[in-house]
């Protein structure tokens, strides 16, 4: 039932007109968290892509230089060895440690006493750190919740990302490094670190709350790599960074979907996601009809635990008018029981539970450029959704959105 209830309505929405242009915002939300990152953050790599294409040159000696072939590649790595390479490993992290790690613990009453955010290899050997002290009432789960986070505010940050890159189906080679470290997060670290971190704390503690072994290392490594190698986006970014920029020195590459007629395409993708109570796992599907984009997803418990599932749908750049557009974004779920502390008060949630957020953009200008104000307004139930607090509550997010075409 639920299925075709979000199926039909993902259907009603393709109806409505509209543009595929990618957005970028800078916004604020109370609980300063990894929604609010996440869009940040994809605005700092998008003003440095355009700082980028206007100030840094893609080749230093002319193409008809018989060292050509040699120097300006040579020349381009370096480039993205000093600065991509670095500036994705600083912010990258940051969102990892603070917004991932730090908002949850804050979320559950915790407080944050410290963020080490060292160099990249080989600047630096130390890796990056945050030191929390955590509330005595927390929950089992509020600690899973937080070992989780990390990776978490990069599959938020990573979504923000892919949505973009997918209105536009142009895939910037400053894009590649941010998006391969922020999608690959979770599957990266769980199948090659296997003994120690996120990863392994995050099983060991799923595993003692269900006083149970069936989440086991094999079963995680084996969700890891087939999120490795069937997310076409991966490959994507690898073209684009070491084919179309460092072979080639072209700036962006196209993305390619499946085409299922004339004005529709399709692009599928799996992955898993980490949650307090199991792993899900997750088949998400973007369609692009004409010069719109949806996204339907459906995830289930993988069957180590207790059964779960969930139906999400996305709708972006719905347009109203010249000056007035819109973004929609609902999921439903069937979760098992979540307890959690807030404010010194037990609070559990369990069954069936949902969010929904519209997204309100108004443009002041909509010509060569655009630039205006967005709102993220929505509600949700308690329960675990990506990147939101477990409570249930009003979603209000706002700042300025922009293209900067």
């Amino acid at each position: 039932m639920y299925k075709k209830i979000i199926t039909s309505s993902l259907f009603l929405l393709m109806l409505i007109n509209s543009i595929a242009q990618s957005r970028y915002n800078l916004i604020y939300e109370k609980q300063e968290g990894m929604n609010m990152a996440a869009e940040n953050f994809a605005t700092g790599f998008y003003l440095f892509d355009n700082l980028d294409s206007l100030l840094v040159k893609k080749n230093i000696i002319n193409k008809e230089y018989k060292l050509a072939p040699f120097v300006n590649p040579v020349y381009r790595f370096s480039k993205l060895f000093l600065t991509n390479y670095v500036l994705t490993y600083y912010m990258m992290n940051m969102n990892h440690e603070r917004f991932g790690h730090g908002y949850r613990a804050l979320e559950a009453g915790g407080e944050i006493i410290e963020f080490i955010n060292n160099p990249p290899p080989p600047f630096s050997f130390d890796f990056p750190y945050i030191s929390l002290s955590q509330d005595n009432n927390m929950t089992a789960q509020q600690d899973i919740a937080v070992t989780l986070a990390g990776s978490e505010a990069n599959l938020v940050f990573a979504d923000v990302l892919r949505k973009n890159i997918l209105l536009d189906e142009q895939f910037s080679y400053n894009y590649t490094l941010a998006y391969l470290y922020a999608s690959n997060d979770a599957p990266g670290y769980a199948a090659f670190v296997t003994s120690w971190g996120d990863p392994y704390d995050y099983r060991q503690s799923l595993n003692n709350f269900y006083n149970s072994s069936a989440l086991t290392l094999s079963k995680v490594r084996a969700y890891s790599l087939i999120a490795l190698l069937t997310d076409p986006m991966n490959f994507f970014a690898y073209k684009s960074l070491f084919y179309n920029y460092l072979i080639l020195g072209e700036h962006s590459s196209k993305i390619g979907m499946i085409k299922l007629s004339n004005n529709i395409k399709y692009l599928p993708r799996y992955r898993f996601e980490n949650t307090p109570y199991g792993i899900e796992l997750v088949l998400q599907n973007y369609f692009k009809v004409d010069q719109k984009l949806f996204q339907l997803n459906f995830s289930h418990s993988d069957g180590s635990f207790e059964p779960s599932w969930r139906i999400a749908a996305n709708a972006w750049n719905l347009k109203k008018n010249a000056k007035y557009s819109f973004n929609l974004s609902a999921q439903i779920w069937q979760q098992p029981s979540i307890e959690y502390f807030k404010d010194k008060a037990l609070f559990r949630s369990e069954g069936l539970g949902g969010q929904i957020i519209t997204t309100i953009n108004y443009d002041f200008i909509s010509n060569y450029h655009t630039m205006g104000a967005t709102l993220h307004l929505g509600y949700k139930t308690m329960g675990y959704a990506l990147g939101e607090q477990l409570d249930n509550g009003l979603i209000i997010r706002g700042g300025l959105t922009f293209k900067l075409r």
